[in-house]
């Protein structure tokens, strides 16, 4: 079986585009920081400054859910 991998591929990702290597996307990080909560996003933008994949990742400091949960029971 022949390996179609060689070390010259470029990896992909995908975006709204369909699957570009990785180098032809800029990476933006944004953090906001808040006393209820923190809140990570990852931008790709392509050469042309349009957003062409994002994700946000939250991380509830507060425990709102477990709180509103909690509050049911009393």
């Amino acid at each position: 079986m022949e390996n179609t991998l060689t070390s010259s591929a470029q990896p992909l990702i995908y975006t709204s585009k369909g699957n570009v290597p990785i180098d032809s996307v800029k990476l933006e990080v944004v953090w906001d920081v808040q006393d209820g909560y923190i809140k990570f996003t990852e931008r790709y933008r392509d050469a042309n400054g349009e957003v062409v994949k994002e994700s946000a990742h939250v991380f509830d400091r507060k425990g709102s859910f477990a709180a509103g949960i909690a509050g049911s029971f009393a």
